[in-house]
């Protein structure tokens, strides 16, 4: 591992490990609206591995179909959040390059709302790919960033004052280059577009008050140019989320 690697590792566990039970709290239901597990199609007690999981909330949808729920996460404060919250997850602190697990050993591996965190995607889809099954899939799921490469320019490096720990969101076309770069093929796809408010995104018990107040100014300043169509809402600023979800099998 390089100091770059080893610094945003340490950058990664030091934000989720002060922030473990607000992030929990807050992203508590974000993931209803698209439906992972009907998207998944995955089928009662399959084994379904997820990582950078951190506190459940993700492949706690799956807990009730699932023979075997497990996360990987390099953070143990946000494991301890998810065995406190979702008895019955495995759980286990890991690389998400480097999964303890032997090739071939789960029916759905997947990653959500984590790959941003990463500086090597292809690498980690790949290692996801290994831990597959032949016959099983991959589920990639995150924020993606405009088709503009000036608006996603604008929209990472607000994202980067929101939380150090970032690396980039990528637009959808870059994140299919991904996925196939890693080996797979997609076998389907869905975009959603939701409408959010700042004060849902930047908790005060998660983000420090001045991180809050450097986001509000960017906004203030230059939130046009991010393409995520902040208005204003009151005291508050309303603004546009696209999330991809990607599924996909081995390419043959």
């Amino acid at each position: 591992m390089s100091d770059s690697d080893r610094e945003h590792t340490k950058e990664v566990t030091e934000q989720f490990t002060r922030a473990a039970e607000a992030f929990s709290e807050r992203s508590r239901g974000r993931f209803d609206v698209l439906d992972p597990v009907a998207f998944s199609r995955v089928e009662p007690g399959q084994s379904v591995i997820e990582v950078g999981g951190g506190s459940g909330n993700f492949i706690s949808k799956f807990q009730s179909i699932a023979g075997l729920a497990a996360i990987f996460d390099l953070t143990p404060a946000m494991l301890g959040v998810a065995r406190r919250t979702y008895p019955g997850l495995a759980l286990v602190v890991a690389d998400a390059e480097r999964l303890p697990l032997a090739s071939g050993s789960a029916d759905l591996a997947t990653t959500a709302q984590a790959l941003h965190h990463m500086a090597t995607p292809v690498e980690v889809v790949r290692e996801l790919r290994r831990v597959t099954k032949r016959s099983g899939r991959v589920l990639v799921v995150d924020s993606v960033a405009p088709d503009r490469i000036e608006e996603a320019r604008a929209m990472n490096e607000l994202d980067l004052i929101r939380d150090p720990s970032h690396v980039a969101f990528r637009s959808p076309a870059a994140m299919k280059v991904i996925v196939q770069a890693a080996g797979l093929d997609i076998v389907d796809e869905h975009l959603s577009v939701e409408q959010q408010k700042l004060s849902q995104w930047m908790w005060p018990d998660e983000f420090p008050g001045e991180r809050i107040e450097a986001v509000r100014n960017f906004i203030e300043e230059r939130g046009a140019e991010t393409g995520m169509k902040f208005e204003r809402s009151g005291g508050d600023w309303v603004f546009e989320r696209r999330r991809l979800m990607l599924l996909c099998e081995r390419a043959k």
